[in-house]
């Protein structure tokens, strides 16, 4: 009877320990998958909204540096002008939603979207 006891208490203990092991490997693995792209964007987002005003002031000053190169490039290599009128509405758009207050998510896509494409419009008259 003893032996009886003795085995159900080390199986106890045994699976005891493979739960705990397959706890902390699961959380270990849920923590690995919440850093994902979305995740790490929502944070960023998150981040951004609490120093709104400081992005908002940023946005709008980029931008517009930004959209004032692409025109100057734009009117001295002599590019298509619907590359020039392409410039100006998105560093425009980008302005306008920053200046109307639009939430962080909508002023952050567009703010990226302007910088990524200003930057290719520059390349584009250069080369």
């Amino acid at each position: 009877m003893l032996f009886i006891k003795d085995t159900i208490l080390f199986f106890k203990f045994y699976l005891g320990i493979m739960t705990t092991l397959s706890k902390t490997y699961s959380q270990k693995h849920t923590v690995i998958k919440l850093h994902s792209f979305k995740w790490k964007y929502n944070e960023l987002i998150k981040q951004l909204e609490f120093s709104y005003f400081a992005f908002i002031s940023f946005s709008i000053a980029v931008s517009a540096i930004l959209g004032g190169i692409v025109v100057m490039f734009s009117l001295e290599y002599h590019v298509a002008f619907w590359e020039f009128i392409f410039g100006m509405v998105l560093s425009l758009s980008n302005l306008v939603m920053a200046l109307a207050q639009f939430p962080v998510k909508w002023v952050f896509n567009v703010f990226v979207a302007t910088a990524f494409i200003n930057i290719c419009l520059i390349i584009h008259a250069v080369l």
